[in-house]
């Protein structure tokens, strides 16, 4: 039973990410080419930023709450114009209380609090599992339709920045490239490591991981693992994957599982 209740969790675990990765990806706007990124590979050339540096992209982030003042809230642009008298860095205090008030948010709506894995520097995956079982239509596009909105009203933008301050500082609009940068920036790999090699060996990571999903997909010392030059349960390789939206490396079966309308579980 646990296991049908995970599959049936997937769908919408996917959903919750492909809503946030929108609305994120709605609000961008495109920098030029950066020169310097063309070293992160041998093949791929320039790589495009999101925005020229975190500061430019918390300025653009605050233009847009201007324009849309009902769908960003003065809290969440607070934290914002703090930032950009740091560096565009955002404290862990501010991070927590965005995401307590974005829980409240969703319990003013009439769901359970939500939560979801937490890793190292308090970092929250964006892959959350929503018990949704016995739901109707009606109730699941409600339950979407709210997710978002509270989520934007209080904590989307500061989850960016955060997370881009400790995985993507460069803005790369591209997941892998920014994942590699990351690597690259902690040592967890050497400088000439490039693009077209984590993508080798992100291809051969998979290969193995769905041959023999029931036992080592998500062994992060196992055969899959190995297949990669550093060190895939590193603290600071997660913090670099999960920063960059690569949730699917680590473990789900353990993930903390939301219960939103409070429905019995078997």
């Amino acid at each position: 039973m646990y296991d049908t209740r995970r599959r049936s969790m997937c769908v919408v675990a996917f959903i919750l990410v492909i809503l946030s990765i929108y609305v994120m990806s709605a609000c961008g706007a495109k920098a030029p080419k950066d020169i310097s990124s063309a070293t992160l590979s041998s093949t791929t050339g320039m790589a495009e930023k999101v925005a020229p540096s975190i500061t430019a992209r918390i300025e653009f982030l605050l233009d847009d709450a201007q324009q849309h003042p009902d769908s960003v809230s003065e809290q969440q642009q607070d934290i914002l114009r703090r930032a950009l008298d740091h560096d565009g860095v955002i404290p862990r205090g501010d991070y927590d209380a965005a995401w307590s008030r974005y829980q409240d948010c969703m319990v003013a709506k009439g769901y359970t609090k939500p939560v979801t894995e937490e890793f190292t520097g308090g970092l929250r995956s964006n892959v959350m599992h929503p018990y949704m079982e016995g739901s109707t239509k009606a109730q699941q596009s409600k339950f979407f339709e709210d997710d978002t909105s509270c989520r934007q009203l209080e904590y989307l933008y500061v989850d960016e920045i955060y997370r881009a301050n400790l995985g993507n500082p460069n803005q790369y609009t591209d997941m892998d490239t920014a994942v590699v940068d990351c690597l690259r920036r902690k040592n967890l790999v050497g400088k000439q490591y490039t693009l077209t090699q984590f993508k080798q060996e992100d291809e051969q990571y998979n290969d193995v991981a769905v041959k023999n999903f029931a036992t080592d997909r998500y062994d992060d010392s196992g055969e899959a693992a190995s297949k990669f030059s550093f060190d895939l349960k590193d603290p600071a390789t997660v913090t670099c994957f999960i920063a960059n939206g690569k949730d699917y490396y680590f473990r789900e079966d353990t993930s903390p599982i939301w219960n939103p309308l409070n429905t019995p579980t078997p």
